[in-house]
């Protein structure tokens, strides 16, 4: 049984939302990984520095969890 009714304005509205947050999320991470590819580490310090705070809040996370997978390997 599907978990959203797709005749529901409010379900579409949620679908709609969880995909945005998909998109947004999955840009984050193809630029954070850019970001860490190219630069040295004061590098990407210093272009989180130029980030708005909720944006670098939210990608500080996101090279975080990177690193993590990185030492994992």
């Amino acid at each position: 049984m599907p978990i959203f009714d797709r005749n529901n304005p409010a379900d579409l509205k949620a679908i709609a939302e969880a995909q945005q947050f998909t998109v947004e999320c999955f840009e984050r991470y193809q630029l954070c990984k850019k970001q860490l590819d190219t630069l040295n580490k004061q590098a990407v310090r210093q272009w989180l520095e130029r980030l708005p705070i909720e944006q670098r809040e939210k990608c500080r996370v996101t090279l975080n969890n990177i690193m993590v997978m990185r030492r994992r390997k």
